[in-house]
């Protein structure tokens, strides 16, 4: 780290006592009042929060309300986005202007899901990368510690069972009321009655807006087709 003068705001009454300049010293990279010191320049972002911020509004454990849209925690995903845009960083983006480059919003409490502006900062983005795998070490050593290395929701054999406690949890439920909501798969596609290739039998076929057509009426009588095309050297 190193001292580097930046020039000061107007209105500010302290001036240099040998030239009378309006310059303070800082801390090379040090972050102030929503400015940073990036590469030795300084990037000019608003002090204050604008006037008009608002918070984003908690409307369910997936959901987040922020400027008019709807922001969703999708599975495996750490932070609320929409559109690829990520709450976070629009919270701190509306309140304070566009983010500086080489620069991350960091949550100060560790939860990704508190949003609201007084929770988030702008570190030089090497800092924040730090911070994170800093946390992961330590979870490591605390599960190291109680003999818990192994346990690992995803990368484990308990990965099925804690995916169907998931899904069995308000907040799995949530996801698939909003994506069926979000997807409508049921306007692509159409049932139509027709025999079965295999056995001849009529069935309920599916058949998709990709032009997919259900040939067989179950499992048993597509595997039975396919062992007989084996046989005959047609696959």
């Amino acid at each position: 780290m190193w001292l580097e003068a930046v020039q000061a705001c107007g209105d500010d009454a302290q001036e240099c006592p040998t030239c009378g300049s309006r310059v303070r010293r800082r801390i090379c990279g040090e972050m102030y009042a929503g400015s940073f010191i990036s590469d030795g320049e300084r990037v000019d972002v608003r002090r204050i929060p604008d006037e008009g911020h608002i918070d984003p509004v908690v409307l369910d454990p997936i959901t987040q309300y922020f400027h008019g849209g709807l922001y969703r925690l999708w599975p495996k995903e750490t932070y609320y986005a929409r559109g690829g845009k990520k709450l976070h960083r629009a919270v701190w983006e509306s309140a304070f202007g566009p983010l500086p480059p080489k620069c991350h919003v960091h949550h100060k409490d560790g939860n990704p899901a508190n949003n609201v502006l007084s929770n988030l900062e702008c570190l030089p983005a090497s800092t924040h990368l730090s911070i994170g795998t800093s946390a992961r070490n330590a979870k490591i050593r605390h599960r190291k510690a109680n003999g818990q290395i192994d346990v690992d929701p995803f990368f484990t054999d308990r990965a099925r069972e804690k995916a169907a406690e998931w899904h069995r949890s308000e907040a799995g439920r949530l996801w698939h009321k909003h994506h069926a909501e979000r997807s409508k798969s049921w306007e692509k596609w159409t049932r139509t009655t027709r025999d079965c290739e295999y056995c001849k039998k009529p069935f309920s076929a599916l058949d998709r807006a990709n032009g997919y057509q259900q040939k067989y009426c179950t499992a048993s009588c597509k595997t039975s087709a396919y062992r007989k095309r084996k046989a005959l050297g047609m696959v």
